[in-house]
């Protein structure tokens, strides 16, 4: 992968919830390190350093741009398969890029866990910190999201990001149809009782605002 240097970057800190707690704790990271390794070759283009286990309980990576960011977050949510806070910062970086993220420090990556060290104490999802007024509003509309996609039921997680992959709309039902087996009439409930086209209503708004 070619990189390529520009002023600024995106971030993402994250860290598994209460993982030190969990009895089956070496497991969850193995399957942490799995996901991540996914999410880099899903988003190979977009991602200016790879995602990489850090602190042994959290992950960190860094996109080119927020272009990405919501796919990315969903991707995250879908592969890592335990809760996890997420501090996203953007900015410029201090060192030369590299593809290993632990090898550059700056803006963006001091944004990125201060805004994660404020999520855990508040233990909401996400904090989006770009230095404007208005990441409050991105980050208390980003958690209202988050908050109902982390209450979704397995089957509601596997149908709604099955629909979300293949571009939403009817052929995406269909597809989704035919691959649980169950009528189209059950996706669409299912779709809305997740609440999905609200919570990707946001999504495109959150967006022009990233933008």
């Amino acid at each position: 992968m070619v990189l390529t240097s520009r002023d600024r970057y995106v971030v993402l800190t994250g860290d598994l919830k209460s993982s030190r707690k969990l009895s089956e704790r070496a497991h969850v990271q193995e399957q942490l390190k799995s996901a991540l390794k996914t999410v880099n070759e899903i988003f190979d283009g977009v991602i200016a350093a790879k995602f990489i286990v850090v602190g042994g309980d959290g992950f960190q990576g860094m996109l080119y741009s927020v272009e990405d960011v919501f796919d990315v977050y969903y991707t995250l949510f879908e592969m890592v398969g335990y809760p996890f806070y997420v501090g996203i910062g953007t900015g410029s970086i201090s060192t030369s890029l590299s593809e290993n993220v632990a090898e550059m420090d700056g803006e963006a990556f001091h944004k990125s866990s201060g805004a994660l060290s404020d999520i855990k104490k508040k233990k909401n999802w996400v904090a989006f910190e770009s230095g404007r007024e208005i990441d409050k509003v991105i980050t208390a509309s980003w958690n209202l999201m988050a908050d109902t996609i982390w209450n979704w039921s397995k089957r509601q997680k596997e149908i709604v990001l099955h629909y979300r992959k293949h571009g939403g709309g009817r052929e995406a039902v269909k597809s989704a149809s035919g691959s649980f087996d169950v009528g189209e009439r059950s996706i669409y409930k299912t779709l809305r009782t997740g609440k999905y086209h609200l919570l990707k209503s946001v999504e495109d708004v959150l967006k022009e605002v990233l933008n």
